[in-house]
């Protein structure tokens, strides 16, 4: 299906079954499922198309078939991913799903559009040279023979996987060509995510319409249940995708206005033996926000969550250290004040919490920024 790039993604649940180039290969577990499916659906058809096949044959045939063709869309996707490669960008995994295939290419920022477009279009000219392949070897074999059935739904496949993708609408590969080249003459991704969203999601609309038509209008065995529904979820994953490039498109223009200090609270420094009552009274005294442990020497250790203090009982709070609702200060959790854009939002999704301690470049402490308020800040822009 493509490369798949949605940031806050961690990737797709599976049996990771080998690697290539040093990419996980994993295998959804529906994927068998389908795989069962479809080898169920075609053995008559291929009894039917091939010479003296028993029942059981022909289901078997059926099988190679099948995983012939998921093999086709797995040299699909490592069409895209020896070109990420090979232009040194980071892919993640590739996956074998219910619908297909997809490559998780890790976003480049800002990146380019040629070499996006170069990786988009890697799969569909992979699908093309394996039509090619099968096509020039089918004529070889006799007619209705498993060889010559294999080259020539081989060749017919490919052939339809390339013609599929190359559609323009988001996240087809077409569709993310489209983007790049919208993004080359206007120089606005943001324009072009829109854009090729909003085309994905018409493409939705008209795949759906369309498995609609095929699972109510009879074939030569009676209505096509099987490829309407099939149909049918394909359409509902090109709208979540496309949807969720329309979001990312409107991301891009509130991204940048985000800013750690403007949403920074003012927090209170307090030693760790301080009673919860005692520090909640001294932040209300000093209309701070937020409280921070601090050691011996004044460094930072701690950050208080306000649903932890909250979520204590008030007759419990004169009786519990303020340390015992603190949050360690790791690593990921100190943001500098001076962090805006795509830093800051990177930093928030690579390390989720609900408070990070903000530091000045000089290291004093700045105060707290609660995720509750970039989220808000997002909101606020019309990001739900």
């Amino acid at each position: 299906m493509g490369p798949d790039r949605p940031a806050p993604r961690r990737g797709w649940a599976g049996l990771t079954i080998g690697r290539v180039q040093g990419v996980p290969i994993v295998v959804q577990p529906l994927w068998f499922v389908i795989v069962v499916v479809f080898t169920a659906s075609s053995g008559p058809t291929i009894r039917d198309n091939v010479d003296g096949l028993s029942s059981s044959e022909s289901y078997a045939v059926a099988l190679a078939f099948v995983l012939l063709l998921y093999a086709s869309v797995f040299l699909h996707e490592l069409g895209h991913v020896f070109v990420a490669r090979s232009l040194g960008m980071q892919v993640r995994r590739v996956v074998l799903q219910f619908l297909g295939g997809a490559s998780e290419i890790v976003e480049e920022h800002p990146g380019e559009p040629a070499r996006d477009f170069m990786v988009a279009m890697a799969g569909p000219l992979c699908s093309v040279f394996l039509a090619g392949v099968g096509a020039v070897i089918a004529p070889a074999f006799e007619p209705h023979t498993v060889p010559w059935l294999f080259t020539e739904g081989f060749a017919w496949v490919n052939a339809l996987v390339a013609a599929f993708n190359m559609l323009p609408g988001f996240p087809l590969d077409g569709g993310r060509a489209l983007l790049t080249i919208i993004w080359q003459f206007t120089h606005d991704k943001t324009r072009a995510q829109f854009v090729s969203g909003w085309v994905g999601r018409c493409l939705a609309i008209a795949l759906a319409l369309y498995a609609l038509y095929v699972q109510n209008v009879p074939s030569g065995q009676g209505k096509d249940h099987f490829n309407g529904i099939y149909l049918l979820l394909l359409a509902l994953f090109i709208w979540a995708n496309a949807s969720w490039v329309i979001g990312r498109s409107k991301l891009g223009v509130v991204v940048p206005r985000l800013d750690v200090r403007s949403m920074t609270r003012k927090a209170l420094s307090v030693a760790a033996d301080l009673p919860v009552a005692e520090a909640v009274r001294r932040a209300h005294a000093a209309t701070a926000r937020a409280l921070v442990v601090v050691d011996s020497y004044g460094r930072p250790v701690g950050v208080v969550s306000e649903a932890a203090v909250m979520a204590t009982p008030l007759q419990r709070q004169p009786w519990i250290s303020i340390s015992e609702l603190a949050r360690p200060v790791a690593e990921g959790l100190m943001l500098r004040s001076d962090m805006a854009g795509d830093a800051l939002l990177a930093a928030v999704q690579e390390h989720p919490a609900t408070e990070y301690l903000v530091v000045e470049p000089s290291g004093a402490l700045c105060g707290v920024l609660s995720r509750s308020d970039v989220i808000a800040a997002l909101q606020a822009a019309g990001l739900r």
